[in-house]
């Protein structure tokens, strides 16, 4: 890579953020986006890159809701062929090319196994190898020319292969197929940022608290800003609610007798070592007492296994996995590996989301489609309810496309033709500067800033093309490129790229968003606050 390349990145920091809410303050915007998840960002991004005013507000951290809290994967669901969602297979499968294309280290190609037993209840997706052999060839099919790879039989001893603790006893073969690996939290920051160099103003810890209206439009967007805690009103021409499992609530703020939408679900996941298993592959194994699999993800030097799927009606701010939904999954996964000795001591994290799933009635949350539903009142407010993680890019074009259509009709756009979505070719992490692996020049530039050519590849592997930005610090300060925690290939300096680049206002942003440090630290991380937050205080002073 050349020197040429060592650019710096737009500024996104605690000033910047300062500047937005005083620019959220002053200025009249097309769109305020409420809710920055996978969605509110895609929305952001879409609507920016059309050329439209946008702001985008987040109660807590960006992604600090469901969208760091997935299974990790960038999928077009196999399992929805078994409820004739055809379309939504396809969409996922597109998408997870387009990401692929935009932005490679946020959909890197992934082995699944999918083992076939002799008897059904052990096998996670039934015994029929037949059925399971048409399912896959559709998938393939509907995957197109841009599928990662082509299904195959794998015969028992390949299948141990790459799951060498698979239970053998009665194993007739297995499926191998590919999917795509991903880090939500990561992806949701790299579209926040990519939102934010194309115009869009973004701010966390700014909850939307209420609406103006006039003539029975909505006309702004009242602002509690927490970190000052003061207030604040936003002048807009269109609001998109994209707030994921508070989305009924949101609505309800504009009209207080607005009917739920909204059954959200519960879905746990665990974290295990790596080597617990040595998995080369992700692995779907039954889930123990369910009509359901798991998936067991080889992710970040660990294994992560979930997710289950069971009604919620607690805390949406707080959901937690209980100690008998752990046990249930470390159960499901010891029956499944039987000689790998797994125990709830071998938990290392464990984390639970909730699925904004659009419906009610009665039936199991597992049978709710997973496509998102856009619905307008009234007072003009678009909220788009459901979806996927996958879909975020094309969820996001169809409600910006009404957004667009209503600010047409109501003026507000030129009328020379309607901007139309530019996300399907935006690149990501400045990832155009991620060739291949053989361009890199890795080791080159792991001699150049005299670092670990491990470390060099674990950050293009989180940062994508940005990873140079992330090192330029350590050229003056020797000590950035310390560990912050034994075990973990994380260094210093990503805490003042955060700081600079990814408007981090707490610890705990950068532990559990920024990186993954709280999912994949025995400790949570506990180890590294201290010097975590001496990093940012002496940033912050710098600033």
């Amino acid at each position: 890579m050349s020197d040429a390349m060592m650019s710096t990145e737009p500024e996104l920091s605690l000033r910047t953020r300062a500047a937005n809410l005083e620019r959220m303050r002053r200025e009249t915007f097309d769109v305020v986006v409420i809710g920055g998840g996978v969605t509110g960002a895609g929305v952001a991004l879409d609507a920016a890159t059309r050329g439209l005013a946008v702001a985008l507000l987040e109660k807590d951290d960006f992604a600090s809701g469901t969208s760091s809290r997935s299974s990790k994967l960038i999928h077009g669901g196999l399992r929805y062929l078994e409820h004739f969602e055809f379309a939504l297979v396809r969409e996922g499968l597109q998408e997870r090319a387009l990401l692929r294309q935009n932005a490679p280290h946020l959909s890197q190609p992934l082995p699944f196994l999918v083992p076939v037993y002799t008897t059904a209840e052990r096998s996670p997706l039934g015994k029929s190898v037949l059925k399971l052999r048409a399912g896959l060839a559709l998938y393939d099919r509907l995957a197109g020319r841009q599928n990662f790879a082509r299904h195959r039989w794998l015969l028992p001893e390949q299948a141990m292969a790459f799951a060498p603790h698979l239970s053998a006893d009665g194993l007739r073969g297995a499926f191998l197929y590919y999917d795509g690996l991903t880090d939500d939290a990561r992806l949701v920051i790299e579209i926040i940022k990519t939102a934010a160099a194309h115009g869009a103003v973004v701010a966390n810890y700014a909850a939307a608290a209420g609406f103006i209206e006039r003539d029975g439009r909505i006309t702004g967007v009242e602002v509690r800003e927490a970190l000052a805690d003061k207030r604040l009103t936003i002048a807009t021409r269109i609001v998109i609610n994209a707030t994921g499992v508070w989305a009924d609530a949101v609505m309800r703020m504009s009209d207080p007798a607005a009917r739920k939408t909204l059954r959200p679900s519960k879905g746990i996941h665990i974290v295990l070592p790596a080597e617990k298993l040595n998995n080369r592959a992700a692995v779907l194994i039954p889930s123990l007492g369910e009509q359901r699999f798991l998936f067991v993800v080889p992710w970040q030097n660990r294994i992560v296994i979930g997710t289950t799927d069971t009604d919620y009606a607690g805390d949406l701010d707080d959901p937690r996995a209980t100690a008998e939904e752990i046990r249930r999954v470390v159960g499901s996964a010891a029956h499944s590996f039987p000689d790998a000795g797994i125990t709830t001591d071998d938990v290392i994290s464990s984390f639970a989301g909730l699925r904004p799933l659009a419906g009610g009635g009665a039936g199991a949350t597992k049978e709710l489609s997973r496509r998102e539903v856009i619905i307008e009142n009234a007072a003009g407010m678009v909220s788009i309810i459901g979806g996927k993680l996958t879909d975020w890019r094309a969820m996001a074009e169809r409600a910006v496309d009404l957004a667009v259509k209503r600010l047409a009709a109501n003026n507000s756009l030129a009328s020379a033709g309607l901007p139309r979505s530019r996300t399907a070719e935006l690149k990501l992490a400045n990832s155009a500067r991620l060739r291949g692996e053989a361009t890199f020049e890795v080791a080159r530039i792991a001699q150049k800033f005299k670092l670990p050519v491990e470390t060099v590849e674990r950050l293009i592997q989180h940062y994508g093309g940005n990873y140079v930005a992330v090192l330029e610090p350590t050229r003056q300060r020797e000590e950035l490129k310390r560990p912050l925690i034994e075990g973990l290939p994380h260094i210093e300096a990503e805490v003042i790229y955060a700081m600079r680049h990814e408007m981090i206002v707490t610890v705990e942003d950068f532990l559990s968003r920024r990186t993954r440090i709280s999912l994949l630290a025995r400790d949570g991380g506990a180890s590294c606050v201290v010097r975590v937050a001496q990093l940012l205080t002496d940033e912050a002073q710098v600033d």
